[in-house]
């Protein structure tokens, strides 16, 4: 008898390795799907209006915004004098069921003193219908008001 693999048997064996790697391939990319997170969509506008405004005069905030990852949020505007430094809420919408329409603010706020006043929306998603346990879920991009 004859030992080794002759070319039938190397065929064989050709196939037996390139199914397992398809079921490998297959299995490794539905542990992939399984562990990958989904992403949640959502978006928040925020305006300050006008962008140059007088000692003592009135800066406009509007903002509206929804997401996907919460159900009930609400929307605060934020202001910080500069650039740089902690940001305080100016004022927040009510509390609104994403599904039904999106969250709101709409405030105005005076301009206290020379220089740069920043403004930002950021959303917040809440335990239920009246409120409990904020988390930001979207902070929009700083939006700048000048001030003379």
């Amino acid at each position: 008898m004859k030992s080794g693999t002759g070319p039938t048997e190397r065929a064989g064996l050709l196939r037996q390795g390139a199914k397992l790697v398809a079921t490998g391939a297959v299995g490794a990319a539905v542990v992939m799907l399984a562990v990958t997170p989904a992403f949640a969509k959502g978006s928040v506008d925020l305006t300050a209006s006008p962008g140059t405004v007088r000692v003592g005069h009135s800066i406009h905030i509007t903002g509206h915004g929804d997401s996907d990852a919460v159900q009930y949020a609400k929307l605060c505007a934020q202001e910080r004098a500069g650039t740089h430094g902690a940001w305080h809420t100016v004022a927040c919408g009510r509390i609104v069921e994403i599904a039904a329409q999106d969250a709101k603010v709409d405030a105005k706020t005076k301009a206290g003193h020379r220089g740069v006043v920043q403004f930002r929306g950021v959303l917040y998603g809440v335990d239920g219908p009246r409120g409990g346990h904020p988390h930001a879920d979207i902070t929009t991009s700083a939006r700048t008001v000048h001030v003379r």
